[in-house]
């Protein structure tokens, strides 16, 4: 273990990079000193010994008064509502004792004026957030552009999104060497925590509509998400999202103009090359089994950023690509960050 961590927000990201972290390295990659939430501690540890998705994990989960206890490992557990401004002081003072190197924001609603304070107080070097924040200082995703990680200017760092980290090494693959004139992305993703069981009310209305009950469209980030990191692709993406009543491992069917002619021999042997070489156990290209293709619960745990489908790809009229690509939007996307954070403490230590 190297690197002190602390983790702020444990809804299922959180928790999935705290499990990550044990699951990659017995007593775990990285030293987590650190987790904040609302919720108890005891709930806390329940939720990780018992996850509906994932099971429950290898390693024992144990309570000794404010520390959890993960296969042997104190960690120091804070509750504390940082909407509380009263509050704020004793969290503060807490994490400050504990000389964090990073800290992993999870909440997805934090804004950068307070991360930037933590730095100033001390609190931590470095802040990464599980989401693209606005006015952040780079967006990372890991096999694609993370070389460009500048200690001295890089402090609060985006690991981009789960669908921005799914399809960004796959426009790479295809701009470096054949190019990109325009991308429809539509995912087919598994329903989010925001979501409710029955109709009630959201910011978004039709996001409060019974999760179970419908194909739900919506927006998302993807397109987006992709040109903070390959900025030539500005402008060439349109995405869209449909919230499906699924749990985990998500689903992109993408639609690409190529900028010249190739042909599918071309592509499926671009795929292969980096799914072995530049960006092994990053990119999958997944061939079914036994003849049979597999379907989304296949893929659960797995920790590959994008699986793509081979038996599924489509090439028409020499430009017009199609793939079906998938990814667990959970463990995968945590699995990168846990990369990222690697990238980020190895210029501190």
């Amino acid at each position: 273990m190297h690197g002190n961590i602390g983790i702020v927000g444990l809804g299922r990201v959180g928790r999935s990079i705290l499990r990550s972290n044990f699951l990659q390295q017995k007593q775990g990659r990285f030293c987590i000193k650190a987790l904040c939430d609302v919720m108890p501690i005891s709930q806390v540890a329940y939720l990780l010994a018992h996850d509906s998705s994932y099971g429950s994990p290898h390693y024992t989960i144990d309570i000794n008064d404010d520390h959890l206890i993960i296969d042997g490992h104190p960690i120091r557990y804070i509750q504390v509502d940082r909407r509380q401004t009263h509050k704020a002081e004793e969290y503060l003072s807490t994490l400050k004792s504990l000389s964090l190197d990073l800290l992993i924001n999870a909440t997805g609603t934090a804004v950068v004026e307070d991360l930037r304070h933590l730095i100033t107080l001390d609190i931590c070097k470095k802040v990464l957030c599980s989401w693209n924040i606005k006015g952040g200082d780079a967006s990372l995703v890991y096999g694609v552009n993370h070389q460009h990680y500048d200690p001295d200017k890089h402090h609060i760092i985006s690991a981009s999104t789960c669908t921005g980290n799914a399809f960004t090494p796959v426009a790479m693959i295809l701009q470096r060497h054949i190019g990109i004139d325009f991308a429809r992305i539509v995912t087919i993703h598994p329903a989010l925590s925001d979501q409710h069981i029955l109709d009630g009310y959201h910011k978004h209305p039709h996001l409060g509509r019974t999760t179970a009950a419908s194909v739900i469209p919506t927006a998302t980030n993807v397109a987006n998400s992709t040109a903070l990191v390959l900025p030539e692709l500005e402008g060439k993406l349109d995405s869209f999202s449909y919230r499906v009543p699924t749990e985990i491992v998500s689903l992109m069917d993408i639609t690409i103009t190529l900028s010249q002619d190739s042909d599918l021999e071309q592509i499926q042997q671009l795929f292969l090359h980096y799914a072995e070489k530049e960006l092994n156990g990053i990119l999958h290209c997944d061939n079914g089994c036994w003849g049979h293709q597999r379907v989304s619960i296949d893929f659960i745990g797995t920790p590959y950023s994008s699986i793509i489908m081979m038996e599924h790809l489509r090439l028409t009229d020499k430009r017009h690509l199609g793939i079906c690509l998938m990814h667990d939007n959970e463990h995968g996307y945590c699995c990168r960050a846990l990369d990222i954070i690697e990238t980020v403490l190895q210029t501190m230590h």
